[in-house]
């Protein structure tokens, strides 16, 4: 859907290239793309932490709720500011935490799927970006509520939340 939003945003004249390291879900975005007659936008297969790109190639990169469930954060964040122009932006929406997660929450399989088990130390994970050359323009904590008890019980222990980030590679 992002995809999708940013072809808006660009119009006729820009692109939009969608990444998934699932080969169904590409072929499920390609056909919603060719449905909808998203002409800007492609979607190719790929992981985060070794995106199919040459260095510097966009102007932004947008992810929302990707990044907390890599276990390599900094490698992601290296491989943005890897892809980005001089001058390009990372736009983030992602689960972090106001403190690092127990073993056991990290452990958990029902809590990396609802995006809790993988939220990374909110200054750490901000620690990374800048560490990837990136610097951080501005960030807010977004209204949002878990559905199920334990992760709410995660959520109210940790200080887990949703956040939006924007950082610049410098130009």
């Amino acid at each position: 859907m992002d995809s999708f939003f940013a072809a808006l945003r660009v119009g006729d004249t820009g692109h939009v290239t969608g990444v998934d390291m699932t080969p169904e879900q590409v072929e499920k975005a390609n056909a919603l793309r060719l449905e909808s007659g998203f002409d800007q936008v492609g979607f190719v297969e790929g992981r985060i932490e070794d995106l199919p790109f040459e260095d510097a190639s966009f102007d932004c990169i947008i992810s929302n709720g990707v990044i907390n469930l890599s276990p390599a954060k900094k490698t992601v964040f290296a491989e943005a500011a890897r892809v980005l122009r001089p001058g390009g932006r990372l736009a983030i929406a992602d689960i972090v935490a106001d403190v690092e997660l127990a073993r056991a929450i990290v452990a958990d399989t029902d809590l990396w799927a609802s995006c809790i088990g993988g939220a990374a130390q909110v200054n750490k994970y901000q620690q990374a970006i800048e560490a990837s050359g990136l610097a951080l323009e501005s960030g807010r904590e977004n209204p949002y509520r878990f559905i199920s008890e334990q992760a709410q019980n995660a959520c109210s222990r940790y200080g887990v939340k949703s956040v939006s980030l924007m950082a610049r590679k410098a130009g």
